[in-house]
């Protein structure tokens, strides 16, 4: 009986550090997937407007409850600057946006961590669209 006295302390020094680190690599995880998603929001709500002011069809409808993050992650990655390019894709015009976000993980992570997300859409001018299914009917 006497010999066990300590054990429960030990499996604690052992245990209690591997189940923080854990449930602490699951928090960043989420959070990684939480500024994927920001990113990718953002990347296809700019690609809309994009094509909107291109296409010059259409209307921007501003939304009240639209998804603008308040935290540090999401606002980091949401006000992200992205490039894009303009390209004939058998025979439509694409419009591709690629965004790069960069950030320094925290106390685990402590590498700068760099993501990439890219989107495309298609450019469809309505006039030149309804003018060459009108030839194809007749």
């Amino acid at each position: 009986m006497w010999k066990k006295r300590g054990s429960i302390m030990v499996e604690a020094s052992i245990l209690y550090p591997v189940i923080i680190g854990a449930v602490m690599a699951v928090i960043y995880i989420i959070i990684c997937m939480y500024t994927g998603a920001a990113m990718r929001a953002n990347l296809n709500i700019e690609l809309r407007n994009q094509i909107l002011q291109r296409t010059e069809t259409g209307e921007k409808v501003e939304i009240t409850g639209k998804f603008v993050p308040q935290d540090k992650y999401g606002r980091g990655a949401f006000n992200k600057k992205i490039c894009f390019t303009e390209e004939k894709k058998q025979g439509m015009s694409v419009l591709y946006g690629i965004e790069l976000h960069s950030y320094k993980g925290n106390s685990m992570m402590s590498n700068i961590i760099t993501r990439r997300h890219q989107g495309e859409l298609y450019i469809i001018n309505e006039k030149e669209y309804i003018r060459k299914v009108d030839m194809i009917t007749q």
